[in-house]
């Protein structure tokens, strides 16, 4: 229906694959303005697809496009005989059950949310909720008739259009071999098969950025301003699919000004159409986050848009770790990893990928020197991530490019191509690839007619499976469970609180370790003295940072003649940064802390307005026993102005502190967590185990190495 004006435009399999592409991405924001009210079920979704394919129908009935210039024959039997082969293997892989990593961790968890909910709703609790959805919205559809193998079929069906794309291009603008070659190197990548059958999204983000270049192509040559509104929809797509898919906006947008301002057709049209295209799919996700964690581009960009869903010291975190190869090795041999091995990278798009660099013999040609910047342009998504997956993307650009490289050479051209579907096999990645490579086995047949029982084939794959089956059998309704090191999550239908997913979880973690831990044996009771004096509002002030890269406090008091003024609900706190924890350094706890959750500069403070003048003498800050922070006690009157009453102080001895364990678990429970999933391997697992009356919980069950506690 988006392409009924455009037919023209294309030949009969490029339309067939930009009804797929641009349908997508026009469904996927159906479906999020139909989540927005709550209207995802079977019969809106069943009533919708009978409407949409029968005015498609209508419209097209009677139809017929040109066809694109033939393959060769050679060429033309290698490809379908790679595509059909391969394409039979990843079908059986796709109607296996879900079993990938981050399919069964979040992926379809929060898609399994969605569709009990009937639409969107906040998720707080797991950072990757706050993540662009556009691939999220087609799984919701498949999800709510086949659950999740149905999902993964969605993912599948972009891996299938990928090659044809390739092709298509080759076919469409004179090199039908190179198209061929760049289709079966994409279509056989070991890490593009497994991750095209999985309920994963950079297979489609692949597809998406190929059929945006694709469009700009075809623009660049009629001039048809109808291509620039479905590459615009295209573009702003692909950011809906994942967020590093948002550079191929401005990529675009760049293209269409560089090529109008040459050809002397102005500049300002042909850009604003694509942006204003694009908007309509990045907007909906920025709005959705601003309303519901205060963060258009969550869960990143926290210290430009603060919020108390993700600390920004996490976020410095997670960006670190996502950055560094785990064994500490370069980039290049990351990349090295990424092509053969597999092992840090999580999976390896093939030894070919070396000959990458034959791509430069094409330069002379405007097409390979176009491809490759395209290629550059979704570059930045690896360096900000070593996972071979975040490769993905640039596989389709830099396949082209290479048989753009080596078309002259015809007979080595096709010998690497045969080669490519050979070592590509399940039977012979293992010979090179490293054991735990993320990669295809031989396909599960019996797994796929379901003539292997579901739980007996997830059972084998993950070992998690049981215990997240368990939590559904035992537990009634929807229930909030903390798991420090979750099971398959998308398999139960209760709320995991996995412990580096937000800042509530992170908070429940640092209880848990803080209540194994004798406070006095990390904790000093910092003193500072001054003259007796009439104040309104003291501040406690970062006045020279330390080498830590938190402040935290524990408690802080303040004194007065000796007493501990006590508190009252008339005082007022605050802080910066982070105003949303402060009330933990004020609640008599000693398994909670106020931190900075950021690196810490001067004039950071934490401020008590006691709401009318107290005399006070003394403020003692419990925190750290190593810590280097310089800090500086201020008060201001009624008048305001502040001054200094103290810069001077001394540790002293804490208290000993009992009943710690005890107040980890009555603040679990006062913020709603009233069961923990404990995993025999945690730190904390045989204290639990050994001290249940002192925790206060009761064992519920043991299930695949995890046990269930209920608090008291």
């Amino acid at each position: 229906l988006l392409l009924a004006r455009l037919r023209g435009e294309f030949r009969r399999i490029e339309f067939a694959l930009f009804s797929f592409l641009c349908g997508s991405a026009a469904l996927s924001l159906l479906i999020f303005l139909l989540g927005t009210v709550h209207l995802v079920s079977r019969g809106v979704l069943q009533v919708l697809a009978f409407a949409l394919i029968a005015a498609a129908l209508w419209f097209h009935r009677g139809r017929d496009g040109e066809s694109l210039e033939p393959l060769p024959q050679p060429w033309l039997t290698l490809f379908g005989l790679g595509f059909a082969g391969y394409g039979i293997l990843y079908f059986v892989h796709a109607l296996a059950p879900e079993a990938s990593p981050d399919g069964v961790a979040y992926h379809l968890e929060i898609v399994g949310h969605y569709v009990r909910a009937h639409g969107l709703v906040p998720i707080t609790t797991n950072m990757y909720a706050s993540l662009s959805q556009g691939l999220e919205m087609l799984f919701l559809t498949a999800y709510t008739f086949g659950r999740h193998s149905a999902a993964a079929m969605v993912h599948f069906s972009f891996l299938l259009a990928l090659p044809l794309l390739l092709v298509s291009y080759g076919r469409r603008f004179g090199f039908p071999a190179a198209g061929a070659f760049a289709g079966l190197v994409a279509f056989t990548c070991p890490l593009m098969g497994i991750d095209g059958i999985s309920a994963y999204n950079d297979v489609a983000l692949a597809a998406t950025a190929f059929g945006t270049f694709y469009l700009l192509e075809l623009w660049d040559r009629s001039r048809n301003r109808g291509l620039l509104l479905l590459a615009g929809l295209l573009a702003g797509f692909c950011y809906a699919l994942k967020y590093t898919g948002g550079f191929v906006i401005p990529a675009a947008m760049a293209f269409v000004l560089w090529r109008q301002v040459r050809s002397g057709q102005g500049w300002l049209k042909g850009p604003l159409t694509v942006a204003v295209c694009a908007a309509a799919q990045v907007a909906p996700w920025m709005i959705k986050n601003w309303v519901w964690v205060k963060n258009p581009l969550a869960p990143f960009y926290n210290s430009w848009f603060p919020n108390p869903f993700i600390y920004v010291s996490f976020e410095h975190i997670y960006r670190t770790i996502m950055a560094r190869i785990p064994d500490g090795s370069s980039r290049i041999a990351g990349l090295w990893d990424a092509l053969i091995s597999g092992r840090e990278s999580q999976g390896l798009i093939g030894p070919l990928f070396a000959l990458a660099p034959l791509a430069l013999l094409a330069l002379r040609q405007k097409e390979a020197r176009r491809l490759l910047a395209a290629a550059l342009v979704l570059l930045p998504g690896y360096m900000g991530n070593f996972g071979g997956r975040f490769l993905l993307p640039l596989v389709p650009f830099v396949a082209m490019a290479m048989a753009l490289g080596m078309s002259r050479f015809r007979k080595p051209l096709c010998v690497l191509a045969v080669l490519q579907m050979i070592i590509s096999l399940p039977g012979v990645v293992p010979l090179y690839a490293h054991p735990y490579a993320w990669r295809l086995e031989w396909p599960p047949v019996s797994a796929a007619l379901r003539l292997k029982p579901e739980a007996d084939f997830l059972a084998s794959r993950l070992a998690s499976y049981p215990a997240a089956r368990r939590l559904d059998d035992v537990l009634p309704g929807t229930q909030t469970i903390y798991a420090g090191d979750p099971p398959a999550q998308a398999y139960t239908r209760h709320r995991i609180l996995a412990s580096y997913m937000s800042a509530f979880n992170q908070r429940l973690s640092e209880m848990l370790s803080a209540a194994t831990v004798p406070p006095e044996s990390v904790l000093a009771e910092w003193q500072y003295r001054f003259p007796s004096r009439a104040v309104r509002r003291i501040r406690v002030v970062v006045a020279k940072p330390g080498s830590d890269s938190q402040w935290c406090a524990t408690e802080i008091r303040a004194w007065g003649l000796g007493k501990e003024l006590e508190r009252q609900s008339a005082w007022k706190l605050s802080a910066r940064p982070n105003p949303w924890d402060v009330q933990l350094a004020f609640d008599n706890s000693y398994v909670t802390r106020w931190c900075t959750r950021e690196p810490v500069s001067a004039g950071m403070h934490v401020e008590i307005d006691f709401g009318a003048p107290v005399t006070l003498d003394a403020v003692t800050i419990e925190a750290a026993m190593d810590e280097t922070a310089t800090l500086r006690i201020e008060g201001a009157d009624e008048h305001g102005g502040w001054a200094l009453l103290s810069d001077k102080t001394q540790p002293a001895p804490l208290k000993k502190v009992t009943g710690l364990r005890r107040a980890a678990m009555a603040e679990f429970k006062a913020r709603g967590v009233p069961y923990l999933l404990v995993k025999d391997t945690a730190d904390y697992a045989e204290d639990f185990w050994r001290n249940k009356p002192y925790w206060g919980v009761t064992e519920v069950f043991e299930a695949a190495g995890y046990r269930l506690y209920r608090i008291d």
